[in-house]
């Protein structure tokens, strides 16, 4: 098991110079940076995307990655998606909903 502090460092990283050329803010819910990550490769993958949406979808407006124990979340203030869409997006690890007025909110299982 790897600390998960890696990999949002890694990923936030690459994202910030991003989203502060776009007006979005970026930023990081993470209370205990000790929690570990089992199957690192699929939720690096999975938060990569889930952010790549989120800030391709944005229009300035804010994204916040929360880690929790078992999950990240990925939410966005700036979007809305259909029912349909949401449904498409999600699989056996990755949750998205959306509400108009709220934006996305991915939940990455890890």
């Amino acid at each position: 098991m790897e600390r998960i502090a890696d990999t949002i460092n890694k990923i936030y990283l690459k994202y910030l110079p991003i989203v502060k050329k776009l007006g979005i803010s970026l930023d990081i819910d993470f209370p205990d940076t000790t929690l570990t990550i089992g199957e690192k490769t699929r939720v690096e993958k999975d938060l990569e995307k889930s952010l790549k949406s989120a800030v391709s979808r944005s229009r300035g407006g804010r994204i916040t990655i929360t880690v929790r124990p078992g999950k990240i979340i990925v939410a966005d203030n700036g979007t809305t998606l259909s029912k349909t869409t949401c449904e498409l997006l999600s699989s056996e690890h990755v949750k998205v909903k959306s509400r108009v007025g709220f934006g996305t909110t991915v939940t990455i299982q890890g």
